[in-house]
């Protein structure tokens, strides 16, 4: 049923849209001469906002209650030139919905948009300082987000071919295993394109969800009309199942079902806006998504990290600080960390380190020497540093998240989504 109803609202944002277009034209045909035929359009496309605003609330609701006025507005002006004596009669109506104007803009008034407006700008973040070619293993999916790079650039084919200018990604997968490191990357090729400068902005959504109810939808909806008015542009929200939650659930709380309609109809309108934006949700917990959201994106499963991913993992942790001795390599320290995620690597590497200090200070007796000693290869890392620190250590289990996943993927699959209970 939630469901139909998000495909209820969309209908009608479609609709909205296509009056609103039917209007300029009409207005275009005529030499940019008002007439009744554009009127009537104007006040179609008023009445489905009005409808849209029956069948939301929140800031959703506020949204769509100004559409209409604000379209209403311009309907009057346009009679006042055409047909004076229609004008005023809907003027003379018009009395409630501007006390509806006015009791509908939300607790705090002008004070809620400058909490907004300072909200905004800390979504907006510089270019993060690795780009793909820091991304180990991974191949197949840097090739497809650099074709979205390359094809970012390619506007007038674009449009001819009538091709979205919106791509939607959803990136799926256990803690720890790239999701974000390859997602900047992506923002790093974006937003350094020489072509086509992107803007990046980056939430997540437990700060969202994270403030008082009822704000979560206006953050909500004002992402959205940020991301549309800094076009180009890529926007990432990390754990997104805080922020769209599957409606499906048992026992959802009705501000999560709220919050949830509002990231829908927020993203529907951005879409239709035909803005050059480049839209990435991150999950562990995929089956928390609402399916609606599921619909519109091109789902892209992260595994954990394979053995050559694993080996520069280690590369990057070492290369340049000490050298390995003869008895270990990359490689060996690869082969036996299967099912490791990189926070594992880090958590290995960060004990082998401890040890490294600590030897060398022993032997050197104070910092600078110990510098030395490392830097002339006079104190190598050794097989015994890696085994030491493997032994001590265990890494964070992830069967039951793979599992979940695997099972959500099979069910998506067969067009099925999974339910998840939880709270």
């Amino acid at each position: 049923m939630e469901r139909n109803y998000a495909l209820a609202v969309q209908k009608r944002e479609n609709l909205y849209r296509a009056y609103i277009n039917k209007a300029q034209i009409v207005l275009q045909s005529s030499g940019g001469k008002h007439t009744s035929e554009e009127c009537q359009y104007l006040q179609r496309a008023a009445e489905l906002q009005s409808e849209m605003a029956d069948m939301t609330i929140g800031e959703e609701r506020n949204h769509h209650l100004r559409e209409k006025e604000a379209i209403s507005a311009k309907v009057i002006a346009i009679l006042k030139e055409i047909d004076p004596k229609k004008a005023a009669e809907l003027e003379g109506g018009k009395g409630e919905g501007k006390k509806t104007s006015q009791t509908t803009g939300g607790r705090g008034g002008d004070n809620d948009k400058e909490k907004l407006d300072a909200m905004a700008q800390t979504w907006y973040k510089e270019a993060p300082n690795h780009s793909f070619k820091d991304v180990s293993g991974m191949a197949e999916l840097k090739d497809k987000l650099q074709d979205c790079v390359t094809n970012s650039n390619c506007e007038e084919l674009l449009d001819f071919l009538k091709i979205p200018r919106l791509n939607t990604y959803f990136f799926v997968g256990p803690p720890g295993c790239g999701k974000t490191y390859i997602i900047e990357a992506f923002a790093n090729e974006l937003v350094n394109n020489k072509d086509k400068e992107y803007k990046y902005l980056s939430l997540v959504g437990s700060d969202i969800i994270s403030r008082y109810v009822g704000d979560a939808e206006k953050i909500v909806t004002r992402m959205f009309e940020e991301a549309e008015n800094c076009a180009p542009c890529i926007v990432f929200i990390d754990e997104i199942d805080g922020v769209c939650r599957n409606r499906s659930q048992k026992s959802m709380p009705e501000y999560a079902a709220s919050i949830t309609t509002s990231f829908l109809t927020g993203y529907n309108r951005m879409k239709n806006s035909g803005k050059s934006i480049i839209f990435i949700g991150a999950t562990n917990y995929p089956q928390r998504v609402d399916s609606a959201m599921l619909d519109r994106a091109e789902v892209i499963r992260v595994p954990l990290p394979d053995k050559d991913a694993r080996s520069n993992a280690f590369r990057m942790q070492f290369e340049g600080i000490i050298e390995l001795d003869d008895d270990i390599c990359y490689d060996d320290m690869a082969e036996v960390t299967d099912g490791y995620n990189y926070r594992d690597i880090e958590r290995v590497t960060s004990n082998m380190k401890k040890s490294i200090f600590e030897q060398v200070m022993q032997q050197a007796g104070n910092q600078k020497d110990a510098i030395e000693l490392i830097k002339f290869g006079k104190f190598k890392l050794k097989k015994k540093d890696f085994d030491d620190a493997m032994a001590d250590f265990k890494p964070s289990s992830k069967k039951d998240i793979i599992d979940a996943i695997d099972k959500w993927e099979r069910n998506l699959n067969n067009d099925s989504y999974l339910i998840d209970d939880e709270e």
